[in-house]
């Protein structure tokens, strides 16, 4: 058995006391830096049904903390406690605790009116990056408690880069070379080039959170990145195993000639004419919406041996198929021929 110490790294979550829901998710992120060498950060419950539910259970996501809520029996949204318990009750826990990125340490997110909070975290082939808006309230010198020091508080613009996640090149292939895909929970898959940054708004009590994968290229033109159950916050924290199968440089070449030697037509195959380059095979935790980004179309996918429908979006390469409910314990074993 394996035993961890647990220590609460914030004040209380107070449902009834709005000004303290921002400043709950800058404390603990921040205390963490500390706290997260020693021990298992643990950032407090909350309420699954209230104004700032998704705010709080979106930090829990990326927070790498136990996730627990005290609700009232009958008072609970499930839709959100989906997005992070599995309906065996387990969570797509991160792996460590959640702290701020390198440029977030010597800002003040609470009431500088210019910077947004960005919290990192690790997955075993991702990583996942909480952005929020935490300015508007702050702790008051001459009142002695919280307080709000801007009730109207402009949105934020700031951005965001593949190295915000400090560790990623843990998840990625030796051979990576800086090229990400960056999935947001609100839907959005862009493929960001090494060194690049992606904008983000956020007015205040907002958030996203972003799935970064590094991307294998596999082939000319042909690269892959997991994603996970995009439906979740923790999306990548279900892939659980993965392997890149490639296939020899020369077997396209070989299979084109033979039959122009034969004096034979050459035929186009299921993914725009291209023999199979790769395949990709994934073990998956829970159920729901499976999403991967991929360069090109799929030539098919399966779930276990049986061929698994799919959908494709060429512009952005969001690749998803929809995992059923497994067995307790059991992981879906998702194979992918590019």
């Amino acid at each position: 058995m394996h035993f961890i110490a647990v220590a609460r790294a914030s004040d209380d979550f107070y449902p009834r006391d709005p000004v303290t829901h921002t400043i709950h998710i800058a404390a603990v992120a921040y205390n963490s830096i500390f706290l997260g060498e020693f021990m298992v950060p643990d950032w407090d419950m909350f309420h699954s049904l209230h104004p700032a539910a998704e705010y709080h259970a979106a930090a829990r996501a990326v927070g790498g903390c136990p996730v627990y809520v005290s609700d009232r029996p009958g008072m609970h949204n499930f839709n959100l406690l989906k997005k992070l318990v599995l309906p065996d009750g387990s969570v797509l826990r991160a792996r460590l605790p959640g702290r701020p990125t390198r440029d977030c340490l010597f800002v003040d997110p609470t009431r500088d009116g210019k910077s947004l909070l960005k919290i990192w975290n690790m997955n075993i082939y991702t990583g996942v990056l909480g952005v929020f808006n935490c300015q508007g309230a702050a702790w008051s010198n001459l009142h002695k408690k919280n307080v709000f020091h801007d009730t109207t508080p402009n949105a934020i613009s700031g951005s965001i880069h593949a190295d915000d996640v400090h560790l990623l090149a843990e998840a990625a292939e030796s051979d990576w070379n800086g090229d990400c895909a960056v999935y947001s929970h609100s839907g959005e898959l862009v493929r960001l080039p090494k060194n690049a940054a992606l904008p983000v708004k956020l007015k205040v009590m907002e958030h996203e959170v972003y799935t970064i994968s590094p991307i294998k290229n596999l082939a000319a033109g042909v690269s892959f990145a997991p994603i996970g159950l995009i439906d979740m916050f923790n999306a990548g924290g279900a892939v659980s195993a993965l392997v890149y199968e490639m296939q020899e440089e020369s077997m396209e070449a070989k299979f084109s000639e033979y039959p122009q030697t034969l004096g034979m037509a050459t035929m186009a195959t299921e993914n725009g004419g291209h023999l199979p380059a790769a395949t990709i095979k994934m073990a998956i935790r829970g159920c729901g919406w499976f999403g991967a980004y991929s360069s090109m179309k799929p030539r098919k996918c399966l779930v276990e041996t049986s061929p698994a429908d799919f959908s494709y979006d060429s512009a952005s390469g969001l690749l998803k198929l929809i995992l059923q409910k497994p067995d307790e314990g059991q992981l879906w074993n998702v194979t992918i021929e590019v």
